[in-house]
């Protein structure tokens, strides 16, 4: 039963982690992050990795792409710091 507890609230904290990171990346508002929003805060992010990481290729980066990226330590998760 613990586990499904901490399951369920390290899922909330991670999904509510990635969101809040797009919503600070996201200047102009629009719910995605472009390539130039990511580089912004990520300066070392190519243009290849950005690809690796839009992986509905949209050519921008959702929450859930943003979530699998930090997940995967694509790219640092900056609420933490790290």
């Amino acid at each position: 039963m613990s586990r499904v507890v901490i399951g369920t609230l390290l899922a909330t904290f991670v999904a509510f982690s990635a969101h809040a990171m797009s919503t600070e990346i996201d200047t102009d508002g629009d719910g995605k992050a472009s390539l130039a929003e990511l580089q912004a805060v990520f300066p070392e992010l190519s243009e290849f990795l950005f690809l690796e990481i839009d992986t509905d290729v949209d050519g921008f980066v959702n929450d859930e792409e943003m979530m699998i990226a930090v997940e995967t330590e694509m790219l640092p998760d900056i609420e933490s710091g790290i």
